[in-house]
């Protein structure tokens, strides 16, 4: 193979053009960085906005029997499905959802949003009664022993509280769109 035919010289190089075909590919690069870190910013912004309306949502389907507390001093949902019903309407109006239970704002909720699990914890001595609604407003009960009962999330249940679960739909770039679940567990605790 003789490499000194005209065909398999290498070709010279203009001046500048190393220069623009490198500077090409870093644009690009720097396109692809930042649509990526728009996403997760998208993906976080949702993530604490989700976080939020469970935290509050929790708390606020958390109310425990006055009279129960003034008897014995324990701490005890008296019902939990009047809990779950508490749940479900704050649920709404923190997320602003219409009767459907989706979001006006598409940005952070861009589907419906589904309850997958809401579990309540009454904690009477060492036992711990539960009682759980799954996504189908199903209704299971069992008891557990204190510190051996744990949250869906991995936590150990050590107080009265409540757990609860929603999965949504994120729309993310180029018409990506995921399905997220958070979580949180709640507990009710004397101050």
């Amino acid at each position: 193979m003789n490499l000194k035919k005209k065909e398999y010289l290498l070709r010279k190089t203009e001046s500048g053009e190393i220069g623009w075909t490198f500077g090409l590919w870093f644009v690009l690069f720097l396109g692809i960085l930042l649509c990526a870190l728009l996403q997760i910013e998208a993906f976080r912004a949702s993530s604490q906005y989700m976080e939020d309306a469970l935290a509050a949502s929790n708390l606020a389907a958390a109310v425990i029997d006055v009279e129960e507390y003034g008897i014995s001093h324990r701490m005890q949902i008296r019902s939990p499905q009047e809990a779950y019903d508490r749940y479900q309407r704050a649920i709404v109006g923190n997320l602003n959802l219409n009767d459907r239970w989706e979001c006006e704002n598409k940005g952070l909720i861009s589907g419906p949003v589904h309850v997958e699990n809401f579990t309540v914890y009454n904690v009477s001595g060492s036992e711990v009664d539960v009682r759980s609604f799954g996504g189908n407003g199903a209704a299971a009960g069992w008891r557990g022993t204190l510190g051996q009962e744990r949250a869906p999330n991995g936590k150990t249940v050590e107080n009265t509280g409540i757990y609860s679960e929603i999965s949504y739909q994120v729309r993310g770039l180029f018409g990506l769109n995921i399905t997220a679940r958070k979580g949180n567990l709640a507990d009710i605790t004397r101050g």
